[in-house]
């Protein structure tokens, strides 16, 4: 006698399988302009100068351990049930894959590499640009499930398991301004977010201090982490127009793309902590502490 088994029992491991095998994207393959043109403290070592003048800030050694930012944003993502990785890097990165080949034997995960082409430029494309080469380069990722996020964040376990358990929606985290304690300067950097219902309305890409301060009411702000439908998201990224501001392909861009389409196409679920950002030298002193 063949037993079948219930169609619940069915769909509850399917829905188990594609909760935990989520893979993570950390893109890593920008050109951290800001970072090597910023001035420092005294504070900093030479070695510490030096990495920020030279490396990927996903790269540069912090704290006493001398561990790097993604080695944190991985260790975080562990703890969240992540155990796949595709890391998105420059050409000339190869002391940077060399370390993550020993990071990924270390923590026992699986990461990959995927290369932003530059296009004979200075600098990259964008966000945008990075998502959509990485897809290209492992198509399986247009038919499946992602969370992607930058390489110069530590996001807490919380806020990556909270996209991981997301299995209907395209998702985001939008971090409260307060609870972030930078300057209305950085916030201006990144993204604010116009929520309605739950769902992203409006995301408005480096807002003027201006902007900032004609917000009466609660600030959200995106410190680009999402969850994506690779077949959702993927059309928005190839057809992204070029900011012509800033000559990128920008992830914001993409985004404000789909929900204009749809409205409900990108939940958001509101956090209220400190994101530790690496943009420029003297951040390097700031995440020391925190990691105290």
């Amino acid at each position: 006698m063949v037993l079948r088994m219930p169609l619940l029992q069915i769909w509850v491991r399917v829905q188990l399988f594609l909760m935990n095998n989520i893979p993570l994207i950390i893109m890593a393959a920008g050109a951290s302009s800001r970072m090597k043109a910023s001035d420092y403290s005294t504070n900093l070592s030479e070695d510490q100068v030096s990495q920020s003048n030279s490396r990927a800030k996903g790269f540069i050694k912090i704290n006493e351990k001398n561990e790097t930012l993604i080695y944190h944003i991985i260790k975080n993502s562990i703890a969240a049930g992540i155990q796949h990785f595709y890391v998105i890097l420059s050409e000339d990165s190869i002391e940077f894959q060399n370390y993550l080949k020993k990071i990924e034997k270390k923590l026992s995960v699986k990461i990959r590499f995927a290369f932003q082409d530059y296009y004979g430029n200075s600098k990259p494309m964008g966000t945008a640009d990075a998502i959509y080469q990485a897809m290209n380069q492992f198509p399986v990722l247009k038919s499946s499930r992602f969370i992607v996020c930058n390489s110069d964040n530590i996001y807490s376990v919380k806020a990556i398991k909270t996209l991981k358990l997301e299995l209907t929606y395209n998702s985001m985290i939008a971090y409260n301004s307060k609870c972030l304690d930078f300057s209305e300067e950085k916030i201006s950097s990144f993204s604010i977010l116009d929520i309605k219902n739950k769902f992203l309305y409006k995301i408005i890409e480096k807002p003027t201090i201006n902007h900032i301060r004609n917000i009466t009411e609660e600030k959200f702000v995106s410190m680009n982490i999402f969850s994506f439908f690779g077949d959702q998201v993927y059309g928005y990224l190839s057809n992204c127009e070029v900011n012509q501001d800033r000559g990128e392909k920008e992830i914001a861009t993409a985004i404000q793309n789909m929900i204009n389409d749809r409205n409900e196409s990108i939940k958001v679920f509101k956090i209220c902590e400190h994101v530790p950002d690496l943009t420029y030298k003297n951040d390097i002193e700031l995440i020391n502490n925190f990691l105290k």
